[in-house]
């Protein structure tokens, strides 16, 4: 997982100080990440996670059918 971490989300390269900060940010990595592959198992989804990630970022309504949460 930490691979997929530091690919995806840049966590090596975080320059965040405060450890309790830290934790916080690694934790919504993980639950980022289990989303995303939940909703691939689910859907039958082939595209890789960055792609579903980029897609994320352009339209509102695809992170809320990510999060499992259909408008």
């Amino acid at each position: 997982m930490h691979w997929l971490l530091d690919v995806h989300f840049g966590e090596d390269s975080c320059r965040v100080q405060d450890q309790n900060i830290q934790d916080n940010l690694n934790m919504a990595r993980k639950i980022a990440l289990n989303c995303i592959k939940i909703y691939k198992e689910k859907n039958g989804i082939k595209r890789t996670i960055s792609k579903i990630m980029f897609d994320c970022l352009l339209e509102c309504n695809e992170i809320l059918s990510v999060m499992g949460q259909e408008n």
